[in-house]
């Protein structure tokens, strides 16, 4: 069973590169024709949060799908910054820490406000983005029990549960920061000032995920909603979603060749 799932996610890691589309709010002044590696499991997990990124920012990537411990230790002997993934190779330069990765995607996108201000509120809402994602970040692992065992109904059960917990206790919280700034700024749509920031992009990546795993989760909460519909309206962010760059939801089948894989390459099995 477990050599069938690697085999199957080496054909699933997609490997070409693909191109997004320029945000948009790029500055005129800047092009975005870097081309990034992204280097992770077979999978969204921690590394999903920065393809959303360079997909708004409309840098082209292409996923590196680690198969293997035997790969993972050949990259940290090659030099892996504090020996986690996600990897971004770019510019010439390894970046690890995912929170690192995007704000560099921010900094180099023009998507971190208009002011140290503004920058403070955007690196507010990721730490708080980034206390959300635990329901994403669990779901295949909490689950898959019940999908190996052909137990739908109760993997459903549990993992709508999870997904619950996690939207009940963060959602209003990033809802009324959303509500502060349309108050503050003219009814702005956005989480941070008058324009789109990183911010937003993590937010509506975070709206999306949930969404999948939970539909109509987003009802309660029109501020999140409003974003995640400008931010996959994004050229780059719309590409993306519909490329062989995204991994599809973390469920069933595809929950337990995902948890295979990390297990493979931590040597966890």
């Amino acid at each position: 069973e477990i050599r069938a799932a690697l085999i199957f996610l080496r054909h699933r890691c997609p490997p070409a590169t693909r191109t997004p589309s320029p945000s948009p709010h790029i500055s005129k002044g800047r092009t975005m024709s870097d081309t990034a590696t992204l280097t992770y499991f077979h999978g969204r997990g921690r590394a999903e949060q920065s393809r959303w990124m360079l997909a708004a920012a409309g840098i082209a990537f292409k996923n590196r799908c680690l198969n293997s411990n035997e790969e993972f230790l050949k990259l940290k002997a090659e030099g892996l910054p504090f020996n986690v993934m996600p990897l971004l190779e770019i510019d010439g330069m390894k970046i690890t820490q995912s929170q690192a990765i995007n704000r560099f995607i921010a900094r180099k996108a023009d998507l971190y406000g208009k002011n140290q201000k503004e920058a403070l509120f955007c690196d507010m809402l990721a730490e708080a983005v980034n206390d959300s994602i635990g329901g994403i970040m669990s779901y295949p692992f909490k689950t898959r029990s019940y999908w190996k065992e052909g137990k739908d109904q109760e993997g459903e059960k549990v993992g709508a549960e999870l997904l619950d917990s996690f939207i009940s206790k963060h959602f209003p919280r990033i809802e009324n920061r959303i509500k502060s700034n349309k108050e503050e700024n003219k009814e702005s749509p956005y989480s941070v000032g008058k324009s789109l920031t990183y911010a937003d992009v993590l937010i509506a990546a975070l709206a999306h995920g949930y969404e999948e795993g939970k539909p109509n989760c987003l009802e309660k909460y029109p501020g999140i909603k409003e974003i995640h519909s400008l931010v996959i309206k994004l050229p780059g962010v719309k590409k993306y979603l519909t490329s062989s760059n995204y991994f599809p939801y973390p469920k069933g089948k595809v929950a337990i060749e995902y948890t295979t894989n990390v297990d493979t390459v931590l040597d966890r099995l």
